[in-house]
This record gives C-alpha cells, sequence and structure tokens, in this order.
C-alpha cells in the first residue's frame, strides 16, 4: 500500500511492535515504504520503540501523533526527512525522557503538544527555527525546568503551560499572541507578556501563588482589567509600560483602571485585600529632556539646577524632603510621571489614595479635578506640573480632613495653594507645607483658614509672592495654636504674612522664623498671651533692625532677633536664571 495517504492505529494498546519480523534485530517497518503518507496516528500504542524509518522519507507528513506511553527516546535523525509536518502530538508519554535534536528541524511545524512527559529540556535552538509554530502547549511535564528562547516568536498565538518547576518564563514580543492559558506552576516567580496581542487579562496567571513579577507592557489591543475578578496581585505588576522599575503596578494608560471601583475596591482596598497596600505609577514610555507649554509661554530644561543667592538654603530645602520621606508610613501611593495624555479612569484608585505624587504634567489643572473628594489622602507632592492654577478649588463635597503635607515645586502657572472658597475648618489636619520655585504665586491660603495643626511652612523662591493669607481678613486669635517653624527665603515681593496688620494671634507654640531676601516684608505678626520662650529670628541684619524699629513696644520682648552664620552669607556676582519668557 504504497499510495496509502491516511493511517490511524490509535488506541491499538496491545500493538507492541511495527516490525517486519518480532523476533528480528533490524529496526524496521513497514510504515517505511509510505512515502505518500500524509497522516499518521499512533496514539495509544504500547509501542516499545519507535523504528527509525518511521519518519524516513516522509516529506508529506502533515499530521504525527506520537502518543506512545511506553517509548523513552527516539533516534537523532527521526525527524530529518518530515521537516513539512505541521502538527506534532506527545500525549500522555510517561516514559519520554529526551527528544532529539532534528526536533529543530521541523521548520513548518504549526501545531505542537507535549504531556506527561520525563523530558528535562528541549533542543536549545527548538522555537527559532519554528517560525511557523502557532500553538504550543506544554501539560504536566513535571521535570522541565527551563523552555528554549520563544522572545519575538512572530507567529506564536496560543500558548498553555502547566504542572512544570519553571521559574522565569519569557513571551515579550510574541506579537501574535493572543491567548495564555499557566496553571499549577508552583515554582514560577517572575513572567513577561510584554508587547504581545493578548486582549483579555488573563486571570489565570494570578492564581500562581509565588509569582513575584508580573510584566504586562505595550499591549495594545488591552483595553481592560477585570479587577472584580482577580484573587491575587504579584508583589510588582508593570502594566503597559515601556520600561521596567522596581515598584508595584506601572502603567502607561491610566484607563486600565476604568472598572476599577465599588465592588472592586471594597474587595481589594477596604477589606485588606492584595490592594490594600498598593503603589501605582503612570508614566510615560517616551520621556523627553523638555517640556514646553505654549499656554504659559515657557520652555522649561528638566533636572537644570539653578543656584540660590544664599548658601543654606538648600539645606533647609534638603532638610524639608528628608522630612517629608520620614513622614508616617502610607499604605496605598500613587505617582504620575510624564503623563501623555490627561489621567482618567483613577476615580476608583483616587478614592482610597493616601500619597499622590505628580511629576513632569501638562494636563491637570487642579487636583480636585482628578477626583472631587479624595477623602484618604494625607501627602500631596507636586513637581513641574505647570498647567496646574491652583492645587485645590473648593466644592461642595471636598473635605481636605486627613491632607497633611503638601509639597510643591515649579508649578509656573500656579496663583494660589488653595482657591476661596473653602470654609474655615477645612485642611484641619494640615502639618507641613513646602513651596518652592513657584514664580506667579501671589497669594497661599485664603485668610478665613484655621489651620489649627500647621506646624511649618516653608516658602522659597517664590518671585511674585506678596501675602501668605489673602482673600478675607484673620480675625482669631487662636489661629495657628501648633505652628512652630515659619521659613521664608528669597521672596522680594513679601509685604506681610496676612493682609490685616492688626489682628493679634497667640501662637503660643511658634519658636523660629528663617528668613532671607525678605527685603519688603514689612512687619511680623503681633503676638498676645504669655509665652514660655521667644520667637527666634534667624535673618539679614538689616531687615531684623528695619523690622523691629516698625513694631510696637509691647511686641519686642516677644523676638529675640539673631545675626546669620557665616554659611549663610549672600553670594554676591550671582546671576538669577529664574525668569519666564513671554
Amino acid at each position: 500500500m504504497t499510495n496509502l495517504r491516511f493511517l490511524s492505529l490509535k488506541g491499538c494498546n496491545k500493538l507492541r511492535t511495527l516490525t517486519l519480523d518480532s523476533s528480528s534485530t533490524s529496526n524496521s517497518s513497514p510504515l517505511g515504504t509510505l512515502e505518500h503518507l500524509e497522516f499518521l496516528d499512533l496514539g495509544g500504542v504500547s509501542l516499545d520503540t519507535i523504528p527509525d524509518d518511521v519518519g524516513l522519507s516522509k516529506s508529506k507528513l502533515r499530521y504525527l501523533d506520537l502518543s506512545c506511553p511506553t517509548v523513552t527516546s527516539l533516534s537523532s535523525l527521526f525527524f530529518k526527512d518530515i521537516s513539512n509536518l505541521r502538527k506534532l502530538f506527545f500525549l500522555g508519554c510517561t516514559s519520554l525522557k529526551s527528544l532529539p535534536p532534528s526536533f529543530a528541524n521541523l521548520f513548518n511545524l504549526k501545531t505542537f503538544s507535549l504531556s506527561e512527559s520525563q523530558v528535562v529540556f528541549l533542543p536549545i535552538e527548538t522555537f527559532q527555527h519554528m517560525l511557523k509554530l502557532c500553538d504550543l502547549t506544554l501539560i504536566n511535564n513535571r521535570l522541565l525546568r527551563a523552555l528554549p528562547e520563544l522572545v519575538g516568536h512572530s507567529c506564536l498565538k496560543s500558548f498553555t503551560l502547566s504542572g512544570s518547576p519553571i521559574m522565569h518564563l519569557s513571551l515579550h514580543t510574541c506579537r501574535s499572541l493572543e491567548t495564555v492559558c499557566l496553571y499549577d506552576l508552583e515554582e514560577l516567580e517572575e513572567l513577561d507578556l510584554s508587547a504581545t496581542a493578548i486582549k483579555e487579562f488573563p486571570v489565570s496567571i494570578l492564581e500562581l501563588h509565588r509569582l513575584k513579577r508580573l510584566h504586562l507592557l505595550a499591549l495594545p489591543q488591552l483595553r481592560r482589567i477585570p479587577w472584580h475578578k482577580l484573587q491575587h496581585i504579584p508583589e510588582v505588576l508593570n502594566l503597559d509600560r515601556c520600561e521596567l522599575v522596581g515598584s508595584r503596578i506601572h502603567l502607561t494608560d491610566s484607563r486600565l483602571f476604568s472598572s476599577f471601583g465599588g465592588k472592586a475596591v471594597q474587595k481589594f482596598v477596604e477589606e485588606g485585600g492584595p490592594l490594600h497596600s498598593f503603589r501605582i505609577s503612570i508614566s510615560s514610555c517616551n520621556k523627553g529632556n523638555k517640556i514646553k507649554n505654549e499656554e504659559v509661554g515657557f520652555t522649561y530644561m528638566f533636572h537644570h539646577k539653578k543656584p540660590y543667592c544664599y548658601k543654606d538654603i538648600p539645606l533647609i530645602a534638603s532638610s524639608f524632603d528628608h522630612q517629608f520621606e520620614q513622614s508616617p508610613y502610607i499604605n496605598r501611593h500613587v505617582e504620575i510621571s510624564s503623563p501623555e495624555r490627561y489621567p482618567t479612569g483613577l476615580e476608583g484608585i483616587f478614592k482610597v489614595t493616601e500619597s499622590l505624587s505628580v511629576w513632569d504634567d501638562a494636563f491637570v489643572s487642579c487636583l480636585t479635578d482628578l477626583h472631587y473628594k479624595f477623602p484618604e489622602l494625607k501627602k500631596c507632592r507636586l513637581r513641574r506640573c505647570h498647567h496646574m492654577g491652583s492645587i485645590f478649588k473648593p466644592n461642595n463635597e471636598y473635605q481636605g480632613n486627613k491632607l497633611q503635607i503638601i509639597w510643591a515645586i515649579d508649578l509656573q502657572k500656579m496663583t494660589s495653594v488653595l482657591q476661596k472658597g473653602f470654609n474655615d475648618d477645612k485642611f484641619a489636619a494640615l502639618k507641613y507645607v513646602h513651596l518652592e520655585k513657584c514664580p506667579r504665586l501671589e497669594g497661599i491660603f485664603p485668610g478665613n483658614l484655621m489651620l489649627s495643626s500647621l506646624e511649618t511652612l516653608a516658602i522659597l523662591h517664590c518671585g511674585n509672592l506678596r501675602s501668605i493669607f489673602y482673600g478675607h481678613k484673620v480675625g482669631n486669635e487662636d489661629q495657628f495654636p501648633r505652628l512652630h517653624t515659619l521659613q521664608l527665603h528669597e521672596l522680594p515681593k513679601l509685604l506681610h504674612l496676612y493682609e490685616n496688620q492688626r489682628t493679634r494671634l497667640q501662637m503660643k507654640k511658634w519658636k523660629n522664623l528663617h528668613f532671607r531676601g525678605c527685603w519688603n516684608l514689612q512687619w511680623l505678626p503681633l503676638l498676645v498671651g504669655a509665652r514660655s520662650e521667644k520667637v527666634e529670628v534667624d535673618g539679614e541684619m538689616r531687615q531684623c533692625k528695619k523690622l523691629r524699629a516698625g513694631m510696637p513696644e509691647d511686641q519686642i520682648s516677644c523676638y529675640d532677633f539673631k545675626s546669620p552664620p557665616p554659611l549663610a552669607s549672600f553670594r554676591e556676582h550671582v546671576k538669577n536664571k529664574i525668569f519666564l519668557k513671554y
């Protein structure tokens, strides 16, 4: 039957040999003469060995099933003459220990399945030559500890792996890969599915409880994540980003969190789920070294350090940075850095966010627009947000009752930290405020705010600032009961701390006033009530004499004016390079 094209011996479990004579020592069989064979199924056949000539001169063979549970190995040249094979199966091959080197010559193979074998490794160059491979299934190969390189495979569409002690798996840039099924991988610690074509988030992956790092970067087909179905989240989850950073969740497109809300928030955060503590980073994969904002009308270079006129000011700034980092531990942090679009879809995350950092942003004009409440926000850190006119604006929902720290640097368009309209009791928990290099800043807080927890206020290099408290005049003697440190540096237009110079404040804990370059400052606060110690005033002697001369007699004893240390000496011939180009 030399013209035979289809042969199935499937399930012939008593068939032991294919040789011409069972007593012969020759490793040949009648199958060696079937040169026109296209389909051969030996599934379930209990062969002791598979003759070498089964694969001899089989250039037309397209389908081959060698699921023989008793076969231990194949000859080294077994696959030499069947390079046109399309489908190959080794299912339930419990005795199979290795595949021959000629296995890598199956250039046209599209489907390959291997299950329940004792194979320890596959030929190193296996998948580099199988450029047409579409479906790859590896199930319950308990000794298989590593796979040949699969990175960049262009045709692979479906991949299934289970029951193997593999620790690291990368399918990076397999751009046709749509379906991934991974389970029972007890040793898997790192998985990379970046730059693939998966459309649905592979929920089964997150059932791998030893998985520590999961990279899902640059996934153009992935539109949403079914957060309500997830049971486990790895320590590091990189989503849709072009570089890896060792934090928790990284992504470029914030819309992947659009479905995160309601039940998902309750399940993963409020009830102590896997996102009870999180760090989410949203950043661009195409970071430049320059940002240009035509509306503001300036060009600003990133990381361009500008000199201060006084030597001790950088020390003050760095000490506050350290204070910011040493603040109470935060469980839930969101960082937005150089986004490519307005960060939409984060409403559910912002509902439980405790710390927020925004860097190099040109889209957000006010944090209140990102989320109208921010009910859990404790720390706010902003830098180079050149579209931001103010940090918070009043609405009926925003409370600000938990916010403790505001840290803002290089907000070129900001005119005020808080807009007018907040009730007196808002921001009652605010403790630390640090503002630096905000050239359009005119006022900081509405004058009616109590700020009963404010402890430290540092303002550096805000050339247009005229008054710290603006608008409605302060009229409460108990304002700032906890303020102990006030630092004012290089504020040439600052006239006063608050607009009503006659208002008298208790400020019982105020200990330090440190100022440099505030040449237009007209008066210091008028203090009332018994004080255990004087307020130590550290500033230029010329300015201190001017302020002392303009104080009422009963106020002179409240302040102790001291000369600045030699370290704070003025740097002559320093050119001011902070400017706006209109």
